[in-house]
């Protein structure tokens, strides 16, 4: 059983090197495959979908031209100099524990020994991973959970936007133009004010919107249009990052 899963990891890895394994490639042009190869994911024979290393690729490739199929195969080993033998199994390692900060380092040993057959103490993961502060206790304390920011009443911040939406007359002509969906939003509710297509995005079309809303809802607080143009919504600052309106 052990037999079978070694020439399948082997059968794997080298489904994953054969285009860039290559005789007839030059050295620029297997860099190329080797770059496009590192960004795909692979499925591996545990059933994951997973991507690996340029360094890991290029080992491979190395191990392919000195013992072909066979030196492939997954060769459990002392890590004793594993991390200094083959730095990249260090980069996954880094990889993997900021990938899920709680990630142990039993489980990465785990993992890097399923992937590359390479046996590495915990304490060893542990250890390199700490030195360069990627301890757990470090990262899990940098996560903040924020809430969902909302305003605390109905009419406290409006929040307007515009969507671009299709040509009319639809099939398009010579003489059709795009609509505009001018929409408001209740930031407390979730409320949908107001909303009406127009063909022309400026002032006049912000203000009949704006008219129609205040008419049916009363007046907010404040308004916001985020990313607005100057010409159209002056802000307090000057700057066209976003646009607030206080009654």
């Amino acid at each position: 059983m052990e037999t079978n899963h070694d020439e399948a990891i082997a059968l794997h890895r080298w489904a994953v090197i054969a285009e860039a394994a290559a005789e007839h490639l030059t050295p620029a042009e297997r860099g190329v495959v080797v770059r496009a190869t590192a960004e795909r994911l692979h499925a591996h024979p545990d059933g994951d979908q997973r991507r690996y290393s340029r360094n890991t690729i290029d080992r491979w490739i190395r191990e392919w031209r000195k013992g072909g199929l066979d030196a492939l195969r997954p060769i459990p080993r002392s890590d004793t100099g594993a991390v200094r033998a083959h730095p990249e199994l260090f980069a996954e390692a880094a990889a993997l524990r900021l990938e899920l900060p709680a990630r142990s380092a039993a489980q990465i040993a785990r993992i890097l020994h399923s992937r590359h057959g390479i046996a590495v103490a915990e304490r060893t993961i542990r250890e390199q991973l700490r030195r360069r502060g990627l301890h757990r206790e470090a990262l899990v304390a940098e996560q903040a959970a924020f809430g969902r920011y909302e305003a605390s009443r109905p009419n406290e911040r409006w929040i307007t936007d515009v969507l671009v939406g299709p040509d009319v007359p639809w099939p398009k002509t010579g003489t059709s133009q795009r609509a505009k969906l001018f929409l408001i939003v209740d930031d407390h509710s979730r409320l949908l004010v107001d909303g009406r297509f127009f063909f022309h995005e400026n002032a006049r079309a912000c203000q009949d919107l704006l008219r129609r809303a205040i008419t049916r809802r009363g007046i907010p607080d404040v308004l916001y249009a985020d990313y607005a143009d100057l010409r159209i919504m002056p802000t307090s600052l000057g700057t066209s990052r976003s646009a607030g309106w206080a009654a």
